[in-house]
């Protein structure tokens, strides 16, 4: 090993070197008593991005400095990232009035009709032609020593560099992402011997995706962020192709949505890659300002996700969402179907919370059997007919079967006023019929924790098909049991996972 060399911050951090390069940071504790306590590891540098983000809700600078807005004028100001009312980037300026602007008032140009404007794209400088680096302050827009000037405040996009560049990597953020506390250790950059559990390594289709958790994103940040359902930046990914090769921003921005798409089926929450920036080199040449919705961090979350393994979770997941969806027609149905589910998971009207759920399985059945499938479409149609027989299909093959749990009391009740009676999955149907089909003289009066129960298996079950329809068959965990769930509590493998791995599905498990 090589000479130590001493941490500037810490006098009793030692870093040295192997011979393969890899650093070895040794920290010595000294103790009032007995010997001191030596603490060493290998861990690798967390990811660092261009962008340096805040605090729950606290805007991110992005530059500073002059640009030219859509219209060719040019002007002196600040662009930023924000929150709030809801996720933008946010351009301010000025600039001095020319006579040409006098021309503009009585010109005959037309204004824009219909009931759609362009969000505004600015150019900004770029010294070097690289992404201007993030201002270290976001200063008051100056205004112009004379009076005749403009002000601008306007919500924009912004693409930096050509989306044809060649790049070698890429970073991005992450909003409200996860917790996992059986992520791989990282450190601190600036200082080595600080270090914490946050880094999820997946890939697929060629290439390969690292998150690492924000040090500032301790217990207690979490905490913070979900008692206030707030918004912030959690997690640095990193993309690049497996083999090393170059990409362009448009390959990148593909796979970016793609990873969207995994995260929305993890987390059961709208979350994004925001503000990716594109490297050559080490040098950042490319980056893209604009902004996506993003679902408060709430208890309202996954139904499959456990933090005490949330990471090994969600690396087999995004593998498999990114293989999957390769092919741009498996990608479109898994989308359309993650539209059914996502309102229904982070907050819907209970009543549609149950229709929802029942078109999305019908939506995946149809995708299953025909579109994937041997079956043509008329026989689809010839052997189903109705949407409860298209559903029970899907749920058979998934190996799921429909009693209604024993702890769901109120959706027992239902089923109880039926003649005859039915399983859960034809009480649910029963229910959604009555709002999707509505009859005269038979209205479907049902209290608010029928329809809740209703609407918690009808989406736990279109969560499990859009497992099913990926291969997912890792573990997840039980959400549907009789008592509060707690992080670490029983996890089993999915329902169709081979015999040796399962065990026999219902609906309650």
């Amino acid at each position: 090993m090589s000479k130590p060399e001493s941490s500037p911050a810490q006098d009793n951090v030692q870093i040295t070197y192997e011979p393969d390069g890899t650093r070895v940071v040794t920290r010595t504790l000294h103790r009032a008593e007995g010997p001191p306590i030596t603490i060493t590891h290998r861990y690798p540098d967390a990811l660092k991005h261009h962008y340096t983000p805040g605090a729950a809700d606290e805007d991110v600078r992005l530059y500073s400095g002059g640009f030219l807005n859509g219209n060719g004028k040019y002007y002196t100001g600040n662009v930023s990232f924000t929150w709030r009312p809801s996720p933008r980037i946010q351009v301010a300026g000025t600039r001095e009035l020319t006579a040409d602007d006098y021309d503009d008032l009585f010109s005959d140009a037309t204004t824009q009709t219909g009931i759609w404007s362009d969000i505004r794209e600015v150019l900004v400088e770029q010294p070097d032609n690289l992404v201007p680096r993030q201002p270290d302050s976001i200063s008051t827009t100056p205004k112009p020593s004379k009076t005749n000037y403009e002000s601008i405040a306007d919500r924009i996009v912004g693409e930096i560099g050509s989306s044809k560049a060649d790049l070698d990597s890429l970073t991005f953020l992450i909003p409200n992402g996860w917790e996992a506390h059986d992520a791989a250790y990282i450190c601190n950059p600036h200082n080595p011997a600080q270090y914490w559990s946050g880094r999820t390594t997946t890939g697929g289709d060629g290439w390969t995706v690292t998150f690492d958790r924000l040090q500032p994103m301790d217990a207690k940040a979490w905490t913070e962020l979900r008692d206030s359902a707030g918004i912030r930046f959690t997690h640095v990914g990193h993309l690049a192709r497996v083999d090393g090769s170059t990409f362009t921003s448009e390959q990148a921005l593909q796979v970016l949505e793609r990873i969207r798409i995994g995260l929305a089926l993890a987390l059961g929450r709208r979350t994004s890659c925001f503000l990716p920036v594109g490297y050559r080199n080490d040098k950042p040449v490319w980056a893209l300002w604009q902004a996506y919705p993003v679902d408060p961090y709430t208890r309202v979350s996954s139904q499959w996700l456990d933090s005490q393994v949330a990471s090994g979770q969600l690396a087999d997941l995004l593998a498999k969402v990114l293989d999957f969806t390769a092919q741009e027609d498996r990608r479109e149905a898994l989308t359309h179907a993650l539209a059914y589910y996502i309102p229904t998971n982070t907050g819907f009207d209970a009543a549609l919370g149950v229709g929802l759920p029942i078109s999305g399985l019908q939506l995946l059945s149809f995708f299953h059997f025909v579109t994937e499938g041997t079956i043509s479409k008329r026989a689809w149609e010839a052997q189903n007919p109705n949407t409860e027989a298209e559903v029970r299909q899907l749920l058979t093959v998934m190996n799921v079967s429909t009693p209604v749990p024993g702890h769901f009391s109120n959706l027992a009740a239902v089923q109880a006023r039926l003649n005859p009676q039915r399983d859960a999955l034809g009480t649910i149907i029963n229910m959604r019929n009555h709002i999707i089909h509505p009859v005269k003289g038979r209205p479907g009066r049902y209290t608010l924790q029928e329809w809740a129960e209703a609407s918690i298996l009808a989406n736990y079950w279109l969560g499990l098909a859009l497992l099913h329809l990926i291969s997912y068959q890792g573990e997840i965990v039980a959400t549907l049991g009789a008592r509060v769930r707690h992080e670490g509590d029983e996890r089993r493998s999915v329902p169709w996972a081979p015999p040796a791995l399962g065990t026999t599905w219902s609906a309650g498990t």
